[in-house]
């Protein structure tokens, strides 16, 4: 799974740590993920998504429509619905 938020898209970035005499190696700034279940009210389901902590301080603020919406995605795709039309087969006795 990358390592990537779902709701705003941020992933890892690369860059240079810079020394004392200006000596460059590689390294990465990694986002710092969770896993949090969120309520999707208009569904009546709950979903869990890895996503960043900037991310969930936006969820509170604005709510969950608002902060997908401001950053392009879409619901379905924050959280398809897997089993939609899949019916159970009854048991044999």
């Amino acid at each position: 799974m990358a390592r990537k938020c779902v709701v705003t898209g941020r992933g890892t970035v690369a860059g240079n740590n810079v020394s004392h005499s200006h000596l460059k190696t590689r390294r990465t700034w990694k986002l710092n993920l969770i896993k949090k279940r969120i309520f999707l009210e208009d569904e009546n389901r709950w979903v869990t998504v890895r996503i960043s902590t900037r991310a969930l301080r936006t969820l509170r603020k604005k709510g969950i429509k608002a902060a997908i919406k401001d950053n392009g995605g879409s619901l379905q795709s924050l959280a398809p619905k897997k089993y939609v039309g899949i019916q159970r087969q009854a048991k044999k006795a």
